[in-house]
């Protein structure tokens, strides 16, 4: 055999070597990666799949590495949604079990004649806590459509400015008769939005009641808004007890209802249902707090021309 051949020889065994060896890798780098994913799925979720930038399956395990992440943070929401759905749930039983049990109460003491001169009394107490229980309802139900998308919409051009001193003019009455200062600064000018009329009543009543109920302390409310170039503004506000940053950042929650005194009232829909309306119309809205100074929820909405 000649010494050419002999080297072809050397050169093909060399070469076969190599793709055999790299199949050998491949293999076990399969292997390795399917070890991993049997780890993922039997509950281990914190492993993950390592490989070198420059390796031929590569761009597959990083692959498989952000489909772990997504898996991972949906099974967290997951959790967190179960947690707040059995907390719902527990809030849910309290909140209308209480007023519930209290109406009966009354009631029950009126039929059986043990209220006496205090009848009416008892009367006016169980007629509230009813109205209050029907409003926690019609929260809930409002909530419920919600999230069965079943709340349409029925857009058009609406003057925002005119809809909020319509609304404020039904207010009067109450606030006057608790005694309530309202101050509003609500320019007479004409700026538009694309809304449904009942959504943005629904959400500046929330903000109303929410004011009224705390900032009581203070015997204030005040209402404003304005405009620029590419949105239009309303917020209301309180001089009652506020919140802190933490609570604010979980005021928009459903059923939230923190530790200061100012979250103590109220069943926390309120500002969970203005959220999500506000949102369908493609709007912001947020709140601010400096305690028995200013406390504010504003909302803004994207701009119309007038037609």
């Amino acid at each position: 055999m000649s010494s050419e051949n002999i080297w072809l020889i050397i050169i093909l065994i060399i070469v076969l070597t190599f793709f055999l060896y790299r199949e050998y890798k491949y293999r076990c780098r399969i292997r390795e990666t399917l070890s991993v994913l049997e780890d993922i799925i039997a509950g281990n979720e914190n492993c993950k799949i390592h490989v070198g930038a420059k390796e031929p399956i590569a761009p597959l395990v990083f692959t498989i590495n952000q489909l772990v992440d997504s898996y991972q943070k949906d099974k967290i929401n997951s959790l967190r949604a179960e947690q707040a759905r059995k907390q719902m749930l527990s809030n849910l039983s309290h909140d209308v079990r209480t007023p519930l049990t209290s109406v009966l109460g009354y009631l029950d003491a009126l039929c059986d004649g043990m209220a006496g001169e205090e009848s009416e009394e008892y009367l006016n107490i169980a007629k509230n806590k009813a109205y209050a229980l029907n409003e926690y309802i019609d929260e809930l139900f409002t909530i419920a459509q919600i999230d069965a998308d079943e709340v349409q919409l029925a857009f058009e051009q609406i003057d925002l400015l005119e809809l909020l001193r319509s609304e404020l003019i039904g207010w009067v009455p109450r606030l006057q008769k608790e005694k309530v200062t309202l101050e509003i600064q609500i320019p007479d000018e004409e700026y538009f939005v694309i809304g449904d009329q009942h959504a943005l009543i629904r959400i500046f009543s929330n903000l109303l009641q929410n004011a009224f109920r705390y900032g009581m302390c203070n015997n204030f409310v005040g209402v404003s808004a304005w405009a620029d170039d590419n949105n239009v503004y309303f917020e209301v506000w309180d001089k009652g007890p506020g919140l802190s940053q933490d609570e604010i950042a979980r005021v928009f929650e459903r059923l939230y209802k923190g530790d200061s005194s100012r979250s103590t009232k109220g069943h926390g829909l309120g500002l969970a249902i203005a959220k999500e309306l506000v949102q369908k119309m493609k709007g912001t809205i947020y709140m601010e707090s400096t305690p028995y100074t200013k406390t504010l929820v504003r909302v803004s909405l994207p701009k119309s021309k007038k037609k």
